[in-house]
């Protein structure tokens, strides 16, 4: 998966203006008053807005001019010098092995910054200084992460269907099958498709959700989206006995969020309470001013979730459920990023004694 931002292209043009008035403060060195050192004073402003980060360095600590942008990334302190850090060691490194080899192509590195942040530097000598060029890469880093986890996730997933089918194909071309075997045989085979299909599906939603930016987000009402939710699980809660309510405080208030996605957090806490409680059991929603929001859960009746699973229930392919109950393990994990996006998390409790049992998966949406 591949991630394309507008800002790397900005920051190569950025590179090559400076690298154009670097060569310019050569050439005209000799008719200036000091030689070898060029004059900033013209691009001030350019370089306060700049989408990249700039640092003018001289000696062993010195910091002649820090844009904003370098200022905030780095949290440099007041007082033009560079503080004691880890990157400033291996900027040292570096400013030290680009005058080795005479500055010809100057010295590129990535970096890592304190609470997981990254960055990538390119410096170049310029006269008696050191200019050291900024971006920060941080949600590019973190989208390579996620795309690789995907794949990695998916790849080991896939590996039981594919050898449960594999194995059910071979046995479809024994020339001594019973009608009964072949039967059993292509019912699984169908089986494991449909998982396939599920996990491969859940997983692009979920590799799309951690490498996007930002959801869009508007004012909405949740609880028409509540029953919608309802609706469409209706069939399924029927099938199985399964009664369905909504309880909702009137009136709520506009909250802001992604409506198609808040829809599919309430569809998969309504399908996992749908397919894990029994016969006869109760399902609902709530959705209760809370503060200055609205608290939307989904309970059950059901047999409830032993609380050794709880802390383990939105990891990936995780699953508290028998296996015999369909399902890929990545609904709560899918439900979960979305309300992060939301500025919220998924809270799970979970009764599995006593004279009522069941689960109730809730999360709060603050209003505009």
């Amino acid at each position: 998966m591949l991630v394309f931002d507008l800002r790397w292209l900005l920051f190569a043009l950025l590179l090559a203006l400076m690298a154009a008035l670097w060569v310019a403060g050569r050439l005209g060195r000799s008719t200036r008053a000091q030689a070898g050192r060029p004059s900033w004073a013209g691009l001030a402003p350019e370089l306060e807005q700049a989408p990249f980060g700039l640092l003018l360095v001289e000696g062993a600590r010195g910091c002649r001019y820090a844009n904003p942008y370098a200022q905030r990334l780095l949290g440099l302190p007041p007082g033009g010098g560079l503080p004691e850090a880890t990157w400033v060691t291996l900027l040292q490194e570096d400013r030290e092995a680009v005058r080795k080899e005479g500055g010809a192509t100057g010295r590129y590195r990535s970096v890592p910054l304190a609470a997981g942040r990254f960055i990538h530097w390119w410096l170049t000598p310029l006269g008696p200084l050191d200019a050291v060029f900024l971006l920060d890469v941080t949600l590019q880093r973190q989208a390579e992460e996620a795309s690789r986890s995907l794949v990695n996730d998916l790849s080991h997933e896939l590996r039981t269907p594919l050898a449960t089918m594999l194995t059910h194909l071979e046995v479809l071309a024994l020339p001594t099958i019973s009608q009964e075997t072949g039967r059993q045989s292509i019912a699984l085979l169908r089986a494991e498709a449909r998982r396939m299909a599920r996990l491969v599906h859940q997983m692009l939603e979920l590799g799309r959700l951690e490498t996007t930016a930002e959801l869009e987000r508007r004012p909405l009402q949740l609880l028409p989206l509540a029953e919608e939710a309802v609706a469409q699980l209706a069939p399924l809660a029927a099938e199985r006995s399964i009664a369905v309510s909504i309880e909702a405080d009137t009136p709520l208030p506009l909250c802001p969020g992604d409506e198609d996605r808040l829809r599919q957090v309430l569809l998969n806490l309504l399908d996992n309470a749908c397919k894990y409680a029994r016969p006869g059991d109760r399902v609902w929603v709530s959705l209760r001013r809370e503060g200055q929001g609205v608290r939307c859960a989904v309970g059950d009746s059901g047999p409830g979730i032993a609380a050794a699973h709880l802390p383990n229930l939105t990891r990936r392919f995780y699953r508290a459920a028998p296996q015999e109950v369909e399902g890929s393990g990545l609904g709560l994990a899918l439900a979960e990023e979305i309300l992060r996006r939301h500025g919220s998390r998924l809270e799970i409790e979970s009764r599995t004694e006593g004279a009522e049992t069941g689960t109730v998966a809730g999360f709060v949406i603050r209003e505009a």
